[in-house]
């Protein structure tokens, strides 16, 4: 099987549903159980960046702004997800782990993707 853009195209929406999903699951969660002011903004920070990556990421592929605007934004969504990760670790919170652990799988495995083809 030769890795095309033709036939992989499909992944890239699904893996974006799967962030967004994952990343507003994790929001709505965090915003439920109020476990204060930081843990709200550090998932909303992730939510947020994710969702200017995304657009920027579409609007480069329309030819609207450069390929590499939307990288930052990837950048940030990774750290805030790592800070919430750390933040529940240890505090018998799973579902935002697994949520958030989730989000950053399908992060990683769209950048990859992006590699293949490339390559």
């Amino acid at each position: 099987m030769e890795l095309s853009a033709k036939i992989l195209w499909p992944l890239f929406p699904l893996l974006l549903l799967v962030v967004v999903v994952c990343l507003t699951w994790a929001m709505v969660h965090v915003v439920h159980q109020r476990p204060g002011r930081l843990a709200v903004w550090i998932q909303a920070g992730a939510l947020i960046f994710y969702l200017l990556a995304a657009a920027s990421a579409v609007a480069s592929e329309n030819g609207a702004m450069s390929v590499n605007v939307h990288r930052p934004f990837s950048l940030l969504t990774q750290v805030f997800i790592v800070g919430a990760m750390y933040r529940v670790w240890g505090q018998h919170q799973r579902i935002l782990l697994l949520l958030n652990a989730v989000a950053w799988a399908a992060i990683l495995a769209d950048t990859a993707l992006h590699y293949l083809l490339v390559k």
